[in-house]
């Protein structure tokens, strides 16, 4: 059975940006915390809620429970109104509703209703030296994605876990017109190189740039990384790109389009299946062969088992072969793969207004 694992980025007091040195908290079935280094604790998921002090309840305090729920949690997991007030100027509306946008929004976040507020703070007066949260009343987080990092890689690929592949699905809005353009991948890539130490030992495989992405071709078919993991610093699961792309429907959606009619939800599910089946097959009747072998890779590296020549040729095909072109390129516009779509790709006009009503609907809430 699947288990369900949930990240959210940790926001300190005043802060608007998320960085890419957040902290990157995770909830599961049983417990909420992190493996960075700023914190590096878990608590019980059930008494999130109860009156933490430097990693446990005090005896004159009562243990609560009911915060572990799956749809409170999966709000703060996707707790992204901040990013009304931060990307409104960005937009084309006129000057003037930019700044009655602004000054709504600047409110709202001042009284932190854009945020998702967790108090007590479950880890008030832990890891005091390093975490700038320990001595906040209230633990602030935002969605997961803020830190660029769009794809919720970071608990998959803690050493921990001994995690062999992952298949990273990448619906991201980076382009003009809403396509992923490897954002998400690059992000956390180059946290696992950072010089601060926020990365903790976890290690990622090589990612070429946003530009290579789009003039490679990469965000418009999967593409293995880390094929050779010799090549990495340290054992790093293979992973298996998936970028959203038009095979039977425009599913680039804005990330701020408030709501969904249920035809677009149905052709949104439709083309995400063509997109992990790679149109059940019909794009290339081996996939499903080279699915297996990317599943076995480490195994095979592990047991020194031959590789087969069906996998080798999967690898042959799907693996990036390090090549890049970080030249600008066009505007990526893709066209549906397989047949006619019944909707139509998103317009930067189209995109604006989405970003202008969900931010005047965010208001009157």
């Amino acid at each position: 059975m699947p288990m369900p694992l949930l990240v959210a980025d940790g926001r300190y007091p005043d802060e608007l940006v998320v960085s890419s040195n957040a902290t990157v908290y995770e909830f599961n079935p049983w417990e909420f915390g992190t493996f960075d280094p700023t914190v590096y604790g878990f608590v019980p998921l059930e008494y999130v809620g109860s009156k933490f002090d430097g990693g446990s309840i005090p005896d004159n305090e009562t243990c609560v429970r009911g915060f572990d729920n799956a749809g409170f949690v999966m709000g703060t997991s996707s707790s992204l109104f901040n990013q009304f007030f931060l990307q409104v100027n960005s937009t084309s509306l006129p000057d003037f509703l930019k700044t009655a946008f602004s000054d709504i929004l600047a409110k709202i976040g001042e009284e932190d209703e854009d945020i998702a507020v967790y108090a007590p703070n479950p880890f008030y007066n832990w890891a005091p030296e390093s975490s700038p949260a320990a001595h906040q009343q209230e633990l602030d987080m935002v969605d997961g994605g803020e830190d660029l990092q769009n794809i919720p890689l970071h608990p998959l690929i803690q050493p921990e876990r001994h995690v062999d592949v992952i298949f990273a699905v990448d619906s991201s809005a980076d382009t003009t017109y809403s396509w992923p353009n490897g954002t998400a991948l690059v992000a956390t890539y180059e946290r696992s190189l950072n010089s601060t130490g926020i990365a903790n030992g976890t290690s990622f495989p090589a990612i070429p740039d946003q530009n290579t992405f789009v003039n490679n071709g990469l965000n418009t078919r999967p593409t293995f990384f880390g094929c050779n993991s010799t090549n990495t610093t340290g054992p790093t699961p293979l992973v298996v790109y998936l970028p959203n792309y038009p095979y039977v429907s425009y599913s680039n959606w804005s990330t701020f389009q408030p709501s969904y009619e249920i035809s677009e939800r149905d052709d949104t599910i439709r083309n995400g299946y063509d997109v992990v089946t790679m149109g059940n097959s019909t794009r290339d009747g081996n996939w499903t062969t080279c699915v297996g072998c990317a599943i076995l890779s480490r195994s095979f590296e592990r047991t020194n088992t031959q590789v087969p020549d069906a996998c080798t040729q999967c690898f042959q095909k799907y693996c990036w072969d390090g090549t890049t072109n970080s030249t600008n390129p066009a505007d990526y516009e893709p066209v549906t793969l397989l047949e006619d779509s019944a909707g139509s790709a998103l317009s930067p006009a189209v995109i604006t207004t989405i970003v202008a009503t969900s931010a005047a609907l965010f208001t009157l809430l």
